[in-house]
């Protein structure tokens, strides 16, 4: 690294401030139910963005929005369903002030590593997430524990940090009250009172790889993605994309 003057050492601070805050805002929308403007709000314009899960890529702006883009649909349904099945609870509420019952995404993220090139144009965010993911489907309300690692390119556009890139990758991904270890997660029985959500599933990626695998008691050591270091450009370092 260059010796930097103490004006550009406060820019950086602010840069690493902001990328911080993006991670952050990212879970934040998951649980406030802001999928609907997620991209538009938090990613860049850039058509090479890309979204990576354990099992594949979702590339480009047309998939990375149907991926999010799915998730209101999907809400507003959950809505629907729990309406019918609570009316003496529910009955008279407006769809939009009903809209997210039932459902609850809380992710904690930490041990942050972020990097700025030197050239100020992007940046690199890597943290953990521990948190729990509330949905509901023909079992009814499902409480799973989440275990896992986020990392991100980011772009500096239009004055603001923009994700280029993420994966998303779980080492845990189980009913709350199961075993980790298992290979077969704890099973619940569907209830009749539910059936309208059966078959409601989001987008899959459409470039299958396995880029993490769940974690079980047979799960051999697996590698996660490298952690950012310093770096002058982009050109000269790694991509969390594909």
């Amino acid at each position: 690294m260059t010796n930097l003057q103490i004006e550009h050492l406060v820019e950086r601070w602010e840069d690493r401030r902001d990328v911080k805050n993006q991670m952050g805002k990212f879970v934040h929308y998951l649980l406030l139910k802001k999928e609907a403007s997620i991209v538009d709000d938090l990613w860049s314009a850039r058509e090479d963005i890309c979204y990576g899960v354990n099992d594949g890529w979702y590339v480009g702006q047309k998939e990375v929005r149907d991926y999010f883009g799915w998730f209101p649909g999907y809400t507003a349904k959950v809505a629907q369903c729990l309406k019918a099945r609570f009316p003496e609870k529910l009955e008279g509420k407006t769809d939009e002030e009903i809209f997210g019952i039932g459902l609850m995404e809380l992710k904690s993220v930490s041990n942050y590593v972020i990097e700025v090139a030197e050239d100020g144009e992007t940046a690199k965010g890597y943290c953990c997430i521990f948190g729990y993911n509330t949905t509901v489907d023909t079992r009814g309300p499902i409480s799973n524990w989440i275990l896992g690692t986020v990392c991100m390119d980011f772009v500096y556009e239009n004055d603001q940090w923009r994700i280029l890139h993420m994966q998303y990758l779980e080492d845990i991904n189980r009913p709350a009250g199961s075993d980790w270890g298992t290979v077969e997660p704890k099973t619940y029985p569907d209830l009749t009172e539910f059936e309208a959500l059966r078959g409601l599933t989001p987008p899959q990626p459409s470039r299958k790889e396995t880029l993490h695998t769940l974690y079980s008691g047979s799960r051999e050591a697996t590698k996660l993605p490298p952690l950012p270091q310093p770096y002058t450009t982009f050109a000269e370092t790694f991509s969390y994309g594909i």
